[in-house]
């Protein structure tokens, strides 16, 4: 794998990763956001302001940029040297599997392919994010699919919970592999129906059902963002979703015939 790119040409894809995380709370996230735009060192995104100094700027308490902090470590995004006193100050730098997770999310986007009907393959208009047609028409709103979804009657197939209340990878595969709940709407979905394209297939909403998830809707998928293209992990991803994708489509067919 190639070496990682310097902080300030991956810093909004760090930043996204962060935002879009439904786990990380209001407080750990503006923490986050005040270090990595004010303070952050261009090459390594490393920063040193005292708790104080981050308190006064965004208007918290030391003891809660303290806990904030504390909590954006624990979510793997950010490794914390604690300083001993006034004079040897604590140190935040993003961790390295967060920096090789946003170098890779960069370099994805750089050789993005805009998506295209493939022949011979199943039309579907997009709603309202930039992967719509051609006029930015969007999709007629079904109602009978939200309202079932409203209720909770609408979820992934076969899917079963692991009972993790409280985390993302909260359901598994049929086979036992993990699932992570991704949102639509945000950059992941888009990141995965690119990926999809390229390989001749239909977006997430056409091969998927939407799926409820702590009042949001979205997809169960083999992980957040889609792995580098020519990896061994990539072509892992690549089969569970084939698998999902079918199993959707046989459960339909069972439930017609039924």
């Amino acid at each position: 794998m190639s070496e990682l790119l310097p902080f300030c040409k991956i810093k909004l894809q760090y930043l996204l990763e962060m935002v879009t995380d439904h786990e990380l709370d209001d407080n750990a996230l503006r923490v986050a956001l005040y270090l990595a735009l004010a303070h952050a060192n261009h090459e390594t995104g490393e920063s040193r302001p005292s708790f104080e100094t981050i308190g006064a700027a965004i208007g918290k308490h030391a003891k809660s940029v303290k806990r904030a902090l504390n909590k954006v470590e624990a979510a793997g995004y950010m490794t914390i040297k604690r300083g001993t006193n006034k004079g040897n100050a604590s140190r935040y730098r993003p961790t390295d599997a967060a920096l090789k997770r946003a170098t890779d999310r960069r370099r994805e986007r750089d050789k993005v392919v805009p998506l295209s009907r493939t022949k011979g393959g199943q039309s579907c208009p997009q709603s309202g994010t930039d992967l719509s047609g051609k006029g930015g028409q969007d999709r007629p709103p079904n109602r009978e699919q939200e309202l079932r979804i409203e209720r909770g009657h609408a979820s992934a197939p076969d899917l079963l919970d692991e009972g993790q209340s409280g985390g993302t990878r909260s359901k598994r595969a049929p086979d036992g592999q993990h699932l992570v709940f991704v949102p639509r709407g945000i950059c992941f979905v888009r990141d995965w129906n690119e990926r999809l394209a390229r390989e001749g297939m239909t977006t997430l909403e056409c091969s998927l059902p939407l799926s409820p998830h702590k009042h949001h809707l979205g997809f169960w998928l083999p992980a957040r963002t889609p792995a580098p293209l020519g990896s061994a992990e990539w072509q892992d991803q690549l089969q569970l979703l084939r698998d999902l994708i079918r199993e959707t489509s046989e459960n339909a067919e069972h439930r017609h015939a039924v």
